[in-house]
């Protein structure tokens, strides 16, 4: 049975992965801390290792997971990070990964998938930081080449803006359907943003055939970056499509929302995975949300 480990797996595409890869009949291993809330992911089976801030307990569950295959999903998103933020928010986004990638090099365990944000290319084709977040996100990726040429087999899916059951981030979706349920106002942009939005099953079944794709055939996976790009809306489109869905008006302010001077007004085209594509569409994803209902887990 292969064994994956994972960073992230509290998190909405780590629970996710987490559900897929279980599916898939491998033994699942999560990186957690004391504080997270593990009890979904012990009734699932996952085998959980307690880890803090140093290298060495982290080494140690390394020692433990032995992983085929190991995913970072974990990080901390800030969209302006404050001067006091700026330690937890490298511990997260570089620490822990970095103490992570040196015990896998160390024990020879070789295949590694990264997750990336869009936010790492502003408004071109080659990495430019949108904001500190992405800024962070993008020093671990030349930490993780570093280790790519020490021999680490790796890949980094970048992923966009990702929606489904149980989503209950201070994203646009989850407000809008929290607004559809209570009845309340949301506040929204004037300016008709275009999105890059996937249903989280396609990012779960993209990162599990970038592991599948690494330990199988790594010449057309490693040292890449990949987008795993779904639908492209925009936010109009989204509003619209989520009230056809649900037969009910949403409380819109257009233009209550102001949007910042530095904003992404295009996301990122870059290169799909080798033969993944998205299969659900925007209003199928909805609907499939709006029945799992607004507590699904």
């Amino acid at each position: 049975m292969r064994r994956a480990l994972l960073t992230g797996a509290t998190s909405f595409p780590g629970r996710a992965l987490t559900d897929r890869l279980l599916t898939l009949g491998l033994e699942v291993h999560a990186l957690v801390r004391p504080q997270s809330n593990t009890a979904q992911l012990a009734r699932l089976g996952v085998i959980l290792h307690m880890t803090g801030d140093d290298g060495a307990s982290i080494d140690e569950a390394v020692r433990q997971a032995r992983p085929d295959i190991t995913y970072h999903l974990a990080n901390l998103y800030l969209r302006e990070a404050a001067t006091a933020d700026i330690p937890r928010l490298c511990e997260a986004n570089i620490t822990l990964g970095t103490c992570l990638l040196e015990s896998l090099h160390r024990r020879k365990f070789q295949n590694f998938v990264n997750v990336g944000t869009f936010a790492q290319f502003y408004d071109q084709t080659e990495p430019r930081p949108f904001n500190l977040y992405a800024a962070t996100k993008e020093a671990f990726q030349t930490i993780l080449a570093y280790y790519a040429d020490l021999g680490l087999s790796s890949t980094t899916l970048i992923l966009f803006d990702t929606f489904g059951p149980g989503d209950r981030r201070a994203k646009l979706i989850p407000s809008l359907l929290r607004a559809l349920e209570d009845g309340g106002n949301i506040p929204l942009p004037a300016e008709d943003l275009v999105m890059d939005i996937t249903y989280i099953s396609d990012v779960a079944e993209a990162l599990s055939q970038a592991g599948g794709g690494l330990i199988g055939r790594p010449q057309d996976w490693q040292d890449k970056r990949f987008a795993v790009s779904g639908f492209r809306h925009t936010i109009r489109d989204v509003v619209a499509t989520l009230e056809r869905v649900a037969g009910h008006k949403i409380n819109k302010l257009w233009g209550e929302w102001k949007l910042p001077e530095r904003h992404i007004a295009l996301p990122w085209l870059g290169p799909k995975l080798p033969g993944w594509s998205p299969t659900v569409s925007l209003e199928v994803g909805l609907r499939q949300t709006l029945i799992a209902g607004p507590h699904a887990p």
